[in-house]
């Protein structure tokens, strides 16, 4: 097979060398019922035996599930999502670099190939995977980090992952903050506050308007989050509104169509929409929001004598 068919990842952590080869090539090699062994991902010293096996199409949901602590939220992924190695898994019939599973007797979790797993059902091809009983629950989360390098995970994925960080640091005692979380992801302080930020602030619904959740990036984010802040029962019926807005269906180009959601999302109301006018003449405008019933008076200083100030005072002063 051409390798500029992208079936599939590569998993840049296993590139460590073994012998006189890498395990990324061995595991480019592996077909059903081989056996190979690795460095286990937590440590090096320690080896483990992974089987290679064959899931039929019909049985990936069933016989395999995505490990929790994965950062790749799965019901973020879809034909966009996967599209780059959809077309190559679809006409082989199954993925060609296999994924990585955790066997714990009870279930088999995946740790490397969520994509994959995805591409696989959605064209009805079978999952290659290499699995074993030995990993651990740290060598699971490290892979659930490091397979993550193929394609990063969105903002809104990475902001949910490190609020998982937070809770644990809390729950050790320590205060959860931006700067001791970024000391255990390795990045900036300001990169974790943006990706909580829109985890929280952003509900799945938004995510799921966009082609893949990789096009709300932290420039976007922002603007939605101010949008949502502004006015959330607008914001959120607009959402729901544009699931099946034909404007926007319609729209070819996956950046074009991002863009244009945005855009939408983010407009300014119309404010003069907003209010009813009770009372407009050249000296005196009375408005009144119609949301909220609140009201605002113009008076044009022309015609506001002190005599005519210190009436309006008074009776101002007696609203309670």
């Amino acid at each position: 097979m051409a390798k500029k068919r992208k079936n599939d990842t590569r998993l840049d952590p296993f590139s460590t060398a073994i012998e006189s080869s890498s395990l990324d090539d061995l595991l480019d090699k592996a077909n059903a019922g081989d056996v190979i062994r690795m460095p286990a991902p937590s440590d090096p010293n320690r080896q483990i035996t992974l089987v290679c096996k064959v899931i039929p199409h019909h049985d990936i949901e069933k016989n395999t599930k995505v490990y929790g602590k994965n950062r790749r939220v799965q019901a973020l992924l879809n034909e966009k999502s996967v599209a780059d190695i959809l077309p190559a898994i679809s006409e082989d019939g199954r993925n060609q670099h296999p994924a990585l599973c955790w066997d714990t007797g009870d279930e088999m979790l995946v740790l490397a190939g969520s994509r994959r797993r995805k591409a696989c059902i959605l064209s009805k091809a079978d999952y290659l995977v290499l699995s074993s009983s030995d990993f651990t629950e740290q060598d699971a989360k490290i892979l659930a980090v490091s397979s993550d390098q193929y394609i990063a995970p969105s903002l809104w994925e990475l902001g949910q992952a490190y609020q998982q960080t937070k809770d644990e640091l809390i729950a050790e005692g320590k205060k959860g903050s931006y700067r001791e979380i970024a000391v255990l992801e390795g990045v900036s302080h300001t990169a974790i506050a943006d990706a909580i930020k829109a985890y929280e602030n952003l509900p799945a619904a938004v995510l799921a308007l966009y082609p893949t959740a990789n096009h709300v990036g932290r420039e976007v984010a922002k603007k939605l989050i101010a949008a949502k802040e502004r006015d959330e029962q607008s914001f959120l019926q607009l959402v729901d509104t544009l699931i099946t807005d034909p404007d926007i269906l319609r729209i070819e180009g996956d950046d074009k169509r991002s863009l244009a959601i945005t855009k939408r999302l983010t407009a300014e109301p119309d404010v003069s929409a907003r209010k009813e006018s009770l009372l407009e003449n050249d000296y005196v405008s009375v408005l009144r929001n119609i949301r909220s019933g609140d009201l605002s008076v113009k008076i044009n200083n022309k015609v506001m004598t002190d005599k005519r100030l210190e009436q309006l005072t008074k009776l101002l002063n007696s609203f309670n």
